[in-house]
């Protein structure tokens, strides 16, 4: 039985969403409800859209978080058996290539469950594994991902219409090369759709546009600007206020380059340059400029998790759709420690069933009969 284990849960706020749930830059500039404008309406609304995503970059982290460590203590261990379990099974069969009693079908299968239990181990750094491969298959694994390479480069250049510099030898150095490669021409073709189109007169919206943004600018400009003069840690004698305006400014650079609205107004505070009063003061009258950085905001967060989601996706070779949110995630790490048990007893129960030479042979016609698709070299735990 797996083992009882408390699952992770949205519903425990982190430190900084607590201090989200309490930000006094972000509580001041709120407009009250009494008789709002729609702009103010609008401002009020980017102001809660920018806390829930910033809540919910914070939850997806901490999640993944105990994911891996999860991760770690419960499916690696188990990984590691299953993984030993297949190492004898492709050990066993070689031992038994070696003797007599078997039809040239029955060591062709063998060889074949060979190749597929060898060649996914030696992906994990296994030089035995490797050559043990090698020794039963008409092509190497070196030569294979050789030609894998070629095909996927062929491919890959007749969709661009465009030759790469050179051939590569495994598929790291291929995917690696194309994602530049397709990167670079996307940009190329994207400043050049951006010079084709750019309109020789700006509009009036267009003007409008430039003029909120240079306001937004300007406004955040401004706030770094006090921040800097205040904090600077040059000016200060005491040891203790010297380390703690460092590390304020520090953040200020920070929030600065990401041009972070809340962030700056809340160092304000904290550096009692400022009040709330004299935020929610500055609202009304920057409003417009103010809007202008929360949408922006707004916008880099969503790409942020996006990007976040997508990356931890790939690096913990999530499903697709699969979120990151507790309740998925926690699903998701139980059907992997189900399916690897399973894995386990099954392969413990065939290691015994292959000790005896008839169950054996059986066996071998079993695995060949499983599926009538050819033995795919990816997926070798289908032999169990």
């Amino acid at each position: 039985m797996p083992k009882s284990r408390r699952p992770f849960s949205d519903d425990t706020p982190a430190a900084s969403a607590q201090a989200l749930d309490t930000n006094t830059a972000l509580t001041a500039l709120k407009f009250s409800h009494s008789a709002q404008s729609p702009e103010q309406k609008r401002f009020n609304k980017l102001l809660v859209q920018t806390q829930t995503l910033a809540r919910k970059i914070e939850a997806a982290q901490q999640n993944v978080d105990h994911y891996r460590r999860m991760s770690a203590s419960v499916l690696i261990p188990l990984e590691k058996e299953r993984n030993k379990l297949i190492r004898q099974m492709a050990l066993w069969l070689d031992e038994r290539l070696q003797r007599r009693g078997l039809t040239a079908r029955q060591k062709m299968i063998a060889k074949e469950l060979i190749c597929n239990l060898a060649g996914a181990l030696s992906a994990s750094g296994d030089t035995e594994m490797r050559a043990l491969h090698d020794a039963h298959s008409p092509e190497s694994l070196d030569e294979k991902e050789k030609l894998d390479a070629q095909d996927i480069q062929s491919f890959i250049e007749m969709m661009t219409g465009k030759k790469m510099d050179k051939s590569f030898e495994n598929l790291d150095d291929l995917m690696r090369a194309s994602f530049e490669h397709m990167s670079a021409q996307m940009e190329s073709e994207l400043d050049k759709s951006v010079r084709r189109h750019a309109p020789r007169k700006k509009t009036a919206t267009q003007q409008k546009t430039d003029a909120l943004e240079q306001d937004a600018n300007g406004a955040l400009r401004t706030i770094y600007r006090q921040l800097a003069s205040a904090l600077h840690p040059d000016r200060e004698t005491d040891p203790e206020e010297q380390l703690r305006k460092t590390a304020l400014m520090k953040d200020a650079n920070t929030a600065y380059q990401r041009r972070d609205l809340l962030a700056l107004l809340e160092l304000q505070l904290k550096a009692d340059l400022v009040d709330s009063t004299h935020i929610a003061g500055m609202a009304k009258e920057k409003l417009n400029a103010l809007t202008t950085l929360l949408r922006e905001r707004v916008g880099v967060l969503q790409s942020e998790f996006e990007q976040f989601r997508i990356k931890e996706q790939m690096a913990l070779s999530l499903p697709i759709g699969c979120g990151l949110t507790a309740i998925e995630l926690n699903r998701w790490l139980a059907k992997c420690e189900i399916d690897l048990r399973e894995e386990i007893t099954v392969m413990q129960e065939d290691l015994q069933e292959v000790q005896d030479d008839t169950r054996f042979k059986r066996w071998l016609r079993a695995q060949h009969q499983k599926d009538d698709a050819p033995i795919n070299f990816l997926d070798p735990f289908d032999f169990f």
